[in-house]
């Protein structure tokens, strides 16, 4: 791969360079071997960058923001985000279930607990009673959902 990726950027040279030729030459010399590519890629468009390195068949993939991720067409294609509905926020977008296998694709059976759902199960189970979660919500120390303080 490294040997791709020289020849697609031009830098044959590093090919049998002593300071590239393998990987742990590579990463003793991450500076310089990295110098070369960062200077490629930057002087590119990402779309220029990903034609070049698809051509040369470079493993490669573009980092992305938020909003670049939830715009790629193979994360809509795969279905990797689904949009489940939320009381605070209408909709809120979600990873979907991995694996999704042919026939037991799996199911999101219900959306995260709210701030505080279960706080007062939990620490009741522990051997809080009523009064001792009542009291720490009072003081702010714990936060419980609901119509509870």
């Amino acid at each position: 791969m490294a040997e791709r990726l020289f020849r697609a950027i031009g830098r044959e040279d590093m090919i049998t360079d002593a300071w590239f030729r393998t990987n742990t030459d590579r990463v003793r010399n991450a500076e310089a071997c990295e110098g070369p590519i960062a200077a490629f890629i930057a002087a590119r468009t990402l779309a220029e960058n990903m034609a070049i390195f698809e051509r040369a068949e470079v493993t490669a993939a573009p980092v992305y923001d938020i909003d670049q991720f939830m715009a790629d067409p193979h994360v809509i294609g795969r279905e990797i985000l689904i949009d489940l509905p939320d009381e605070q926020t209408g909709r809120l977008p979600m990873h979907n279930i991995i694996p999704r296998l042919s026939d037991t694709p799996g199911r999101l059976r219900h959306p995260a607990p709210a701030l505080g759902e279960h706080t007062a199960e939990i620490l009741g189970s522990l051997g809080l009673g009523p009064a001792d979660i009542d009291g720490l919500a009072r003081e702010d120390i714990i936060h419980l959902g609901g119509d509870r303080p």
